[in-house]
Parts: C-alpha cells; structure tokens; sequence
C-alpha cells in the first residue's frame, strides 16, 4: 500500500507541474486575446479608447517661482498707434444720404458725389504738364459700372461714389486714352506724368492742388483703385494694352497723388 501511494506521488506530482503551466499558459493567452482581439484579420491592431489624460496628483509638482520671460521673442505693442476714428456723421447727413440711396437703388459711400444731387461733382481738370485743360461731368452708375462713353475727345468723368474734390477721401476721374483709330482722348499722355507734378481739380471758384506720387498698371477688374481712403487723395484712371485678340483694352492706368494741404 505503501508503495503505491509513493508511486501515485511519484507520478502526481510531474503531473500538477504540467498542469499548472498549462493552465498559467492559457490565462496568458486568454489576456494577450482580450487586449488584442482575434486575430481575424491580418496586419490589424485593435485599438482600445483610452480615458481622458490627467495628471496623477502624486507626480504633480508646482513650482513657486515665476518662469523666465524671453523679451526677445515676447510680443512688444508699437510705442504709438495712429488710429483715425471716424468723425460722427450728422443726422440730417444721413439722412440725405439715405434719400440718395434709396432713389438710386443702390448704396454709395457717405459723402461720395452722386447722380441725383450732384453734390461735389468737380468742374475742371487743368494738368500743366500735359497741356491738359478738361471740363469734368459726372459719370454715374448703371447696370453696375461706370458709364463713360458720353466722355468724348474732351470730357473728364467724376466717378460716382467717389469722394467730392479737396475732401479727406479719394476723388477719382477718369478719361479716354483713345476713342477711335488716331482719334485721341484727354489722357491720351497720363503716362508721361512724374511724381512730383502739379494737377488742379476746380469746384466751382475753389482750386485744389494734388501732387503726383506713383503710377501702376493693373487689371481692368480693379475695382479696389476707387475705394475711399482716409486721406485727401487723387486718382485718375485711363484705359491701357489694347488686345487685338480680344478688341478692347485689358488693363488700366492708374495715376494717384495726395493733397496739397500747404
């Protein structure tokens, strides 16, 4: 009897080893699959969602001094800003305004000439250094663009919208180049113009003196040339490079210069 229970213990023993090892291999297994998933589908991992990240209060540490500021890099505002606020605008301005606007159908920056009253519509264009000496009429508005063809050989056009002449704005005219075949207009020579000239746009008895500054050739959709500025300011647009593919000038010329306030 002795002998067969040292024999079972011989044998048993082997035997729970082996089953230990089996059953710690299958918890392995059985762990690596539930954070794996089933391995279905070749060359895919699964993904487990995390919770939100925080930071264990046994590992956060705050420290009590400031931290260094670069200067260099840190923001450093301009010592002066010249910032142009708007001037209030009297009611019965408005007022008026509103009556324009809703007469034209259409909006139109306060105080810019119009076709209803024109108001501020400049009279004449003397340019010395082109022999230049032009009556100026106003172009109005229609069908969303300027209408300038009644301007002629001879004609300067006031662009509605645009600022009344001498005032803190933008005053912009404009004339033909050419209007036919060797038949030229009033800015058939603006390009000739330097910076520095003198041109006079009249209101009536006034005078206003504008001094050129630049020039620059742009496209002839570039309708930002004629927004207001804030500024006395002058410019004076003609039409430039014909396109004989497309039978029409495709560019504009544009003279700009400042008032002369001295």
């Amino acid at each position: 009897m002795r002998q067969k229970l040292l024999a079972l213990g011989v044998v048993s023993g082997p035997l729970l080893l082996i089953s230990a090892c089996t059953i710690a291999m299958l918890f392995t297994c059985m762990l690596g699959w539930l954070l794996s998933g089933p391995d279905t589908e070749a060359g895919l991992v699964r993904i487990m969602q995390l919770a939100p990240l925080a930071t264990p209060q046994a590992y956060f540490t705050q420290s009590t001094e400031a931290p260094a500021q670069n200067t260099e890099a840190a923001f450093q505002p301009p010592a002066s800003q010249n910032v142009v606020e708007p001037e209030p605008v009297d009611e019965a301005v408005l007022a008026a305004h509103q009556e324009v606007e809703d007469a034209l159908g259409f909006s139109l920056p306060i105080g810019s000439v119009n076709s209803i009253t024109h108001e501020g519509v400049a009279t004449r264009l003397v340019i010395p250094q082109l022999n230049l000496d032009a009556p100026i009429v106003l172009s109005p508005i229609e069908n969303q663009t300027w209408r300038v063809e009644d301007l002629g050989t001879d004609k300067v056009g006031h662009l509605e919208g645009t600022a009344p002449p001498g005032s803190a704005s933008n005053i912009v005219l404009a004339a033909h180049v050419t209007v036919s075949s060797g038949v030229y207009g009033p800015f058939a020579k603006l390009s000739t113009l330097q910076p520095g000239d003198q041109i006079y746009v009249y209101y009536g008895e006034e005078i206003f003196e504008y001094v050129i500054d630049e020039y620059q050739t742009v496209d002839r959709t570039a309708i930002e040339v004629t927004h207001p500025t804030n500024q006395g300011r002058v410019t004076l647009i003609t039409c430039s490079n014909w396109s004989s593919a497309e039978g029409r000038y495709i560019e504009r010329l544009v003279v700009t210069g400042h008032l002369n306030q001295g």
